[in-house]
């Protein structure tokens, strides 16, 4: 009996595949958000030749957030009894939050949004904020704006003028922007 050749000693070599080449793609220019804001105030800058242009919504304010507390609650507190083994005396009672710090976390909140909407625009965002709201901002930001900051400053520049705040960028960034 004699042995067949294999299959493989007869076939023919395979043909690679030619892919066709992609065409090369030009690099897209990334774009930055710039937010400077603190409890009541933000604006919004993009970075230009040398120096920060204001971008499409420029600002976002809540006057309700600068206000004293006197002004934003009409009414008194409420008056509370001691027990008549103390005495009968009357006592203001607290209101469970801070009306002042309500508006600012409600502020920070929409802002929050707004950075929100703003991520499919730009491409990174650099945050300058003081440091308690900062942190109330990272609190309230989505997972898709989280990935998309790339710095974040602690400083309250919000009454700075766009060349101060390009300044400070430039100082404490060591990319550029």
């Amino acid at each position: 009996m004699t042995r067949s050749t294999s299959n493989k000693a007869v076939m023919k070599p395979r043909r690679r595949a030619r892919l066709p080449e992609a065409p090369r793609l030009a690099r897209r220019a990334r774009k930055t958000l710039i937010v400077v804001a603190d409890s009541a105030r933000a604006r919004f800058f993009e970075p230009g030749e040398g120096k920060l242009v204001v971008a499409t919504r420029s600002e976002m304010t809540a006057p309700r957030a600068r206000k004293l507390t006197r002004e934003l609650v009409t009414d008194r507190p409420g008056r509370a009894y001691r027990s008549p083994v103390r005495g009968f005396n009357r006592h203001a009672l607290e209101p469970a939050h801070d009306p002042q710090k309500v508006e600012k976390h409600k502020f920070v909140a929409e802002l929050a949004g707004a950075l929100d909407d703003a991520v499919a625009r730009y491409d990174r965002l650099i945050v300058v904020a003081p440091r308690r709201t900062l942190g109330e901002l990272r609190s309230l930001m989505s997972k898709r704006v989280q990935k998309s900051v790339a710095h974040e400053l602690a400083k309250d520049l919000t009454t700075s003028t766009p060349q101060a705040v390009w300044k400070a960028l430039a100082a404490a960034l060591p990319l550029p922007l």
